[in-house]
């Protein structure tokens, strides 16, 4: 099998520059939480930043009482923090990937990304796949099913929710359709900071994409948050890396070092998946380590 195809829309620049807002999170309070990410865009405006990215759940932050009262907080598509990303991307004329929020719908409540693209349009969302069954984060939220890849002007892009990034099969199918970069959204707090660094420098190196990774600040519930946003290359260099303060992390992202990576190190081709067995990424559930009081 050869390189994923990179194929999509015409691109207009294979470059970016992202800016992520490393924000410390008002517990439980959406509207406190809206102010303060329209006073940071507008500062990250001032760099002229072609991608604003936000970190996870940042309208209630991120905990088992908010798990347990997600009817209280959640809005649908149309609703008021989905049209207030818009309005924002529209006005400033760049890309939003919407943090996280709770989504609701017909069919219950979801932990949400909305990619929202320059003309205050939603390109598409990303529903949080793997969920936190730790912290219950499993009883509010539905599992998210759908793995899409966007095209974009400037290239193939993907998304993740923190949790995500410890389950090697998704990021693994984002490069294997064409992602050039994954962008992660986060609550990853303390005393992670080793697992963070490590974990996503492996999705990088391992499937030669960029990793744009943002995180919150501050703390919620139990919890207290580290920050150290990053952004990471093919290679698993740390390009860009946050403290541990609110605030705004900025990195240029070029995608023809993709291309060049897959084309030094031809791991895609090298695959031999068809000597893999059919139930490698199964587990049994009984007896097993995926019962949840083995964890």
């Amino acid at each position: 099998m050869g390189l994923p195809s990179v194929e999509g829309e015409r691109r207009i620049d294979m470059t970016f520059k992202a800016a992520m807002i490393q924000l410390d999170i008002v517990y439980k309070d959406p509207d406190k939480n809206l102010s303060k990410v329209k006073d940071l865009l507008k500062k990250a405006m001032k760099d002229k930043p072609d991608m604003i990215v936000l970190p996870e759940t940042w309208t209630t932050g991120y905990s088992e009482e908010v798990f347990h009262s997600v009817e209280k907080y959640g809005e649908y598509e149309n609703g008021k923090i989905v049209n207030s990303l818009k309005e924002m991307a529209f006005k400033n004329k760049v890309w939003i990937v919407g943090g996280s929020i709770v989504e609701k719908d017909e069919n219950g409540i979801y932990n949400t990304i909305f990619l929202i693209d320059r003309n205050g349009e939603v390109k598409g969302k990303y529903r949080k796949m793997h969920l936190y069954s730790a912290m219950d984060e499993d009883i509010g939220f539905k599992n998210g099913m759908d793995m899409p890849v966007f095209d974009t002007e400037f290239g193939k892009i993907s998304l993740m929710t923190c949790y995500d990034i410890r389950f090697v099969e998704l990021s693994r199918t984002y490069a294997l359709r064409g992602a050039e970069a994954i962008i992660v959204v986060s609550n990853f707090p303390n005393p992670k900071l080793n697992h963070w660094r490590v974990l996503l420098q492996a999705r990088a190196i391992e499937n030669q994409l960029y990793i744009i990774a943002c995180n919150r600040v501050g703390s919620a519930g139990n919890s207290s948050y580290f920050g150290h946003s990053l952004i990471i290359d093919p290679w698993g260099n740390v390009l860009e890396e946050g403290d541990e303060e609110e605030s705004i992390l900025i990195g240029e992202v070029d995608f023809e070092k993709v291309k060049e990576v897959r084309n030094i190190i031809p791991m895609y081709y090298d695959r031999r998946p068809q000597s893999y067995p059919n139930d490698i990424l199964k587990v049994e559930k009984e007896g097993s380590c995926a019962e949840k009081n083995n964890r």
